[in-house]
């Protein structure tokens, strides 16, 4: 059987992509047309991270729990939601900014620190049922 750490990552990483490719889409559609299919590359660079860290960690916790609660599923969603959007929009835009442009001379290090953390607490409306789903696929596949 694979390990849950492996099956975490490999879903982090697949999660990551899709996640960052449909906000990238939607924020063009939003944003007046699709001028690029593939999007900016520090996106997907900035959630890859959090989310394999929080998949081999939920990974670890379904791997020995039955029957977990519809509760406790969405607490766990709220706190992962936050998590992810916290640090992909702080410090993994600012990783991602440097890994793609080469250096740190044009982020804006204070205003990405602030604007992130203050996305994370505002998204959490929409991120919360996002990771709920995807939260509910992962534990399904889990428990095979």
């Amino acid at each position: 059987m694979i390990s849950k750490r492996i099956t975490g990552v490999v879903f982090g990483i697949v999660i990551s992509l899709i996640t960052a490719l449909l906000f990238m889409l939607i924020g063009q559609a939003w944003a007046g047309g699709i001028t690029s299919l593939w999007g900016e590359g520090w996106l997907y660079l900035s959630v890859v991270i959090p989310f394999v860290i929080t998949f081999v960690v939920l990974g670890e916790y379904f791997q020995n729990r039955d029957g977990l609660s519809n509760k406790k599923l969405w607490l766990t969603s709220l706190i992962s939601a936050f998590f992810v959007t916290l640090y992909s929009g702080t410090i993994g835009a600012i990783f991602g900014e440097t890994i793609v442009r080469g250096g740190m001379e044009t982020i804006n290090i204070g205003g990405t620190l602030i604007w992130g953390t203050i996305y994370a607490f505002v998204l959490l409306p929409l991120t919360t049922p996002f990771a709920r789903l995807i939260i509910g696929v992962f534990y399904k596949l889990i428990q095979e």
